[in-house]
């Protein structure tokens, strides 16, 4: 069976324009960073407290791929001196730490931002009919999962459930 020119260039095109939003999205997130004086890890940081809310450090440190035990650290005294978070001690037992994110002032700024992308975002995914939003969530679950397999090789680790 052959592959029609159109299909192979359809099928490239897809896949460099990927690439590019990839690197687009870490433009962004650099930028966003750069504007709250912080950096590109810390907006992960943030990014997964506001997602999944209060954790340890250790499993925080491991959702946002930190390896040392000193980088999540000093990541911890950085955004809890901006105001971004808090360490919350675990009263029956005092090595236990949870972090938790602070919806306060520099959190706020910060979310301005977020809101007007994700308002220009919204507006773009809501231009697709139901069955186009089905396939376009496919894809992205789908690509994911691939990002998912080929980060846990690089790292050493084990592959990420499905």
């Amino acid at each position: 069976m052959s592959t029609s020119l159109s299909r192979v260039s359809l099928v490239a095109d897809l896949y460099h324009l990927e690439r590019a939003s990839a690197q687009a999205a870490v433009l962004f997130h650099g930028a966003l960073a750069g504007r709250a004086g912080i950096t590109v890890t810390d907006i992960s940081c943030l990014g997964v407290l506001d997602k999944d809310g209060p954790m340890p450090a250790g499993r925080l440190a491991r959702q946002i791929g930190l390896t040392r035990g000193g980088a999540i650290t000093a990541m911890l005294d950085r955004l809890e001196r901006a105001g971004f978070l808090r360490r919350q001690r675990d009263p029956g037992d005092r090595r236990k730490v949870t972090i938790e994110l602070v919806r306060g002032e520099a959190y706020e700024r910060l979310q301005q931002t977020l809101d007007e992308f994700s308002r220009d975002y919204l507006a773009l995914i809501e231009e697709y009919s139901d069955e186009q939003l089905h396939l376009l969530t496919e894809f992205s679950r789908r690509s994911t999962a691939i990002l998912d397999r080929h980060t846990a090789t690089l790292q050493g680790a084990e592959q990420p459930p499905a």
